[in-house]
């Protein structure tokens, strides 16, 4: 899997007008099918209700979580299939407290929004070539969510779909490469189901393996379920992977493996 680091603004006027100016002067964007792109949307507030409402009007598969459990609706109507095909709708919004995953799957690209480091990002995998003007369409019809605003800068990387190797961290984190492909997949769900890894919601099961003398920073200690003089085990949000493996205080992030009885 390959990353590489694009750059675009973009304006969405009130009336749906758009601008998009593409920053690499003379050079044409276009989305190869085989690659899945990764766009920054900031930090923007959001409904988190009325998201709710529009999906369920929109007929979504909902799964929303209260800490380690979930109900979930199609619709206006509960259901009681497994998780595991609930995740693997067409159309989903997943839940997590103040934090979600809306994804739209489609025959010329499947979209997803999620949380990311630095608030919200756009994870765009077309199914044909597709253009820019592509994109701006999904970001228009992220509006009716309330989503998006008004104007929005994008960065963006693009990875390659299926590769047998995935990036690796970024310099200085102290990561599992597992839990780093983790961040960057196209489907944060799928991808932990084939590595192994245990999500709950939006979170994933992890261990934090401490520097000595050295406390977990502030913003973490809401989601240690455990922790010893030189371990402690988290539920963290999947997004903040990276920036606690970057912090200074672990030595490593790594999956919380559970023992198995002789």
């Amino acid at each position: 899997m390959r990353a590489k680091k694009l750059a675009v603004a973009l304006v969405i006027t009130s009336t749906l007008a758009v601008a998009a100016v593409w920053l690499s002067v003379g050079e044409s964007l276009v989305f190869d099918p085989s690659e899945y792109y990764v766009l920054s949307l900031g930090g923007a507030p959001i409904d988190i209700a009325g998201l709710r409402l529009a999906a369920q009007t929109d007929g979504f598969t909902i799964v929303d979580y209260a800490g380690d459990t979930f109900v979930a609706s199609v619709g206006e109507l509960p259901t009681a299939d497994p998780l595991d095909l609930l995740l693997a709708s067409d159309r989903l919004l997943v839940v997590d407290g103040d934090r979600f995953l809306l994804r739209v799957r489609g025959e010329p690209s499947t979209y997803t929004v999620r949380p990311s480091a630095a608030g919200l990002e756009l994870v765009f995998s077309p199914a044909i070539v597709q253009e820019f003007d592509d994109v701006v369409a999904v970001l228009l019809d992220l509006q009716r969510f309330g989503i998006i605003g008004n104007e929005v800068d994008l960065g963006f990387s693009a990875y390659t779909k299926n590769a047998l190797k995935g990036p690796a961290p970024p310099a200085g984190a102290m990561i599992e490469s597992d839990l780093y492909g983790l961040t960057v997949a196209e489907d944060w769900h799928a991808f932990a189901a084939f590595k192994g890894l245990s999500v709950v919601g939006l979170r994933v099961d992890v261990v934090a393996e401490k520097l000595p003398g050295i406390a977990l920073p502030s913003n973490v200690l809401a989601y240690v379920a455990s922790e010893s003089e030189s371990l402690a085990r988290l539920l963290l949000p999947i997004e903040q992977l990276v920036p606690l493996s970057l912090s200074g205080s672990v030595g490593l992030l790594r999956q919380a493996y559970e023992p198995v009885a002789p």
